[in-house]
């Protein structure tokens, strides 16, 4: 594994908030990823809600905030793939645009990226 490998590795282990490749801080993740010359294949979204208003989330199921227990990741049915050659530049649009479509809703993107 190279030094750069390394280095993607820890910031995921460091940063990751559950077992999906999920993040606070997406735009950091990527920077990592695209500069150790990762990939991302897919997209799925979750959103960040409070548990007691998860009835009103585009999700359902999903992972406890660990830093805020009154919080969760909830799992929408937003997914998209494709990105395998996409520049880092299209894949940070494509998060914007979709960020900007549900502007009510508190969205964060997982990845699934190409190993």
């Amino acid at each position: 594994m190279t030094e750069m490998k390394k280095a993607l590795k820890e910031y995921i282990e460091l940063n990751k908030l559950c077992s999906e490749y999920l993040f606070a801080d997406w735009l950091g993740f990527l920077t990592v990823l695209y500069e150790n010359n990762g990939r991302v294949e897919a997209i799925l979204w979750f959103e960040h809600i409070l548990i007691c208003r998860q009835k009103e989330s585009l999700g359902a199921g999903g992972y406890l905030d660990k830093q805020n227990p009154e919080y969760m990741y909830a799992e929408t049915q937003i997914y998209e793939n494709g990105f395998e050659k996409k520049s880092f530049e299209e894949v940070k649009d494509y998060i914007l645009a979709t960020l900007k479509k549900y502007p009510g809703n508190n969205l964060v993107p997982a990845f699934y990226i190409t190993e």
